[in-house]
């Protein structure tokens, strides 16, 4: 990533360390005694942005407010250390925001002692900071708000900040907190997590779908280009643009999350201030926030880091799941096997409760060509299929399962409600009102963009009773093992409770 001028306003933080032990209940009253051995003190909230942004590169200024006392004075020490610009940094009438946590063996955290004053600063000091935001706007190639509700960034004053930067032909993203989400409107991109989401939008994000949903709910009433919610140990969702895209985590240990959001939020601006592509950039903040949550703490993750743990991921198994909003990723996994000369078979199914007869079946489909690319039907296509109480598992540990075969190279979420309308009438012409029906709840679309050389499946199909095998170069049917389906294993589930 070249290096760019980044403006971070927000609010900045100590976070406070003390390291000890704890061996007993105090005489005084039933609570624990701590004893102290060490302290630390690092950049926090906002703070923690900047230090990250220095870590990846880049050359990092910030606007807050900070106490007139010592909290103040070795955040300004701190700052000074890694080389940041506090000319915006600004004493005021309030303490410095501090963080202390206590930590006893093995880093658990037996206590935090918060010290704070989060009233919301006055309109003659947001008139007074707009301006110089207003004098010093073009030193900057992107301008990121770090917003922890600490009185600072007002509905006013954010509104200032984002007018100046449109005005100016700057992009604005935003680490947003505050559940009036009019207070964002017009920056180029908010970074809610999952709850922050809920909270936004009032709407539901237990599942995929619903995050998606509300991502797009709340781009269109901010007049955003993007949504990037981050999703815990699911991943992350980036929403806009016409466009929906998923990414598992890649966090392999996970020791604290604290500052994994500032970590993002701060590669994610050091990939784009540099002119890196959008999904591209939220690649590259996603292995920051694997790293981060691999640490104790807050703390910065350095750009050599990213570097190494990305170079690491190229080496690690190939990504075997594909979601319904991944089809490029797919497609372009399908050319690099053809370019070396290698062939791809198709089967599909449920594959709800997964048994022999399904594993018999798959292995034998990948004797048909190079690479198994197994096609699996949603919650709601299988729901259509099959009645209302299916599902027994849902279509990501259907899909995680299925993936962890070693005869399957990829397995792809698929709805035909959805893939299917892409099939062109002309496809459909020639066949049977029957096989029309049939086609209905069959992989039509996503067959259509792969067109594999074999298309497999189980039972005594012909390539006349399957309308997607107009898609494949041959078809081949496979026979069942005798006594097995999921719904034999249900019943018998049954008449075991």
């Amino acid at each position: 990533m070249k290096t760019s001028n980044v403006l971070v306003i927000g609010d900045v933080m100590l976070d406070i360390y003390y390291y000890g032990e704890v061996n007993r209940i105090s005489p005084e009253a039933p609570v624990p005694v701590f004893r102290k051995k060490k302290e630390r003190c690092v950049l926090g909230g906002a703070a923690n942005v900047v230090a990250n942004l220095v870590a990846a590169g880049q050359k990092a200024s910030v606007m807050a407010l900070i106490g007139a006392d010592q909290y103040g004075e070795k955040i300004r020490e701190l700052f000074s250390e890694i080389g940041v610009d506090c000319d915006l940094l600004t004493n005021w009438a309030r303490p410095t925001i501090t963080k202390t946590r206590f930590l006893a063996e093995n880093n658990q955290q037996v206590l935090r002692l918060d010290v704070e004053d989060s009233s919301a600063i006055a309109l003659p000091l947001v008139q007074e900071l707009l301006d110089r935001v207003r004098a010093c706007v073009e030193q900057f190639d992107l301008i990121l708000l770090s917003d922890y509700m600490k009185g600072l960034l007002t509905y006013e004053f954010t509104q200032g900040i984002i007018q100046i930067a449109l005005e100016h032909g700057k992009k604005v993203l935003v680490d947003v907190k505050d559940s009036n989400f009019q207070k964002y409107s017009g920056a180029w991109l908010l970074k809610p997590n999952t709850k922050e989401l809920n909270a936004l939008t009032k709407m539901p994000v237990s599942t995929e779908e619903e995050r998606i949903a509300a991502a797009r709910y709340l781009q269109a009433q901010v007049k955003c280009e993007y949504v990037l919610t981050t999703c815990g140990a699911k991943g992350m969702l980036l929403v806009g643009d016409g466009m929906t895209y998923h990414l598992d985590t890649v966090g392999r240990e996970v020791y604290d999350v604290t500052g994994a959001g500032d970590t993002t939020i701060a590669y994610l601006a050091a990939a784009l201030a540099g002119g890196t592509e959008i999904v591209q950039a939220m690649k590259i903040s996603n292995y920051a926030a694997g790293l981060q949550v691999g640490k104790v703490g807050t703390s910065a993750v350095y750009l050599h880091e990213v570097e190494e743990s990305m170079r690491q991921g190229e080496w690690r198994e190939e990504k075997k799941l594909f979601r319904m909003n991944e089809r490029g990723e797919l497609l372009r996994r399908i050319a690099a096997w053809r370019a070396k000369g290698e062939s791809v078979v198709t089967t599909n199914g449920c594959f709800d409760i997964l048994h022999r007869g399904h594993v018999t079946l798959l292995n034998e489909a990948g004797k048909q060509g190079d690479h198994l690319v197994v096609l699996l039907n949603t919650d709601a296509s299988v729901k259509r299929l099959k009645g209302p109480s299916r599902p027994v598992n849902s279509e990501e540990d259907r899909a995680a399962v299925i993936s962890a075969l070693a005869c399957v190279d990829a397995a792809v979420l698929f709805d035909p409600l959805l893939d299917n309308a892409l099939v062109p009438e002309a496809d459909l012409a020639n066949m049977s009102d029957d096989l029309k029906r049939i086609a209905k709840e069959a992989p039509m679309g996503i067959l259509s963009l792969i067109r594999p050389e074999v298309h497999a499946k189980g039972g005594d199909y012909t390539v006349e009773a399957v309308p997607e095998a107009v898609y494949a170069e041959k078809f081949v049917s496979l026979p069942f093992v005798q006594g097995y389906s999921t719904t034999l294993t249900i019943e018998k589930s049954k008449g075991i409770e």
